[in-house]
């Protein structure tokens, strides 16, 4: 799929990565991943299940 994502999250969050695919949940499965809160510098999640 390898498509950038950029989420809105609960809470003022922002989640930007690159699409891998789906679980057998519908979870979506992104690597790369940045977050990014309303306040504070931004955070390497690397690959993340959201």
């Amino acid at each position: 799929m390898d498509k950038i994502l950029s989420l809105k999250l609960n809470g003022g969050r922002h989640a930007q990565g690159i699409l891998w695919g789906f679980d057998p949940f519908r979870n979506l499965v992104t690597d790369g991943c940045v977050g990014m809160a309303t306040s504070g510098p931004q955070t390497d999640i690397g690959t993340a299940v959201i």
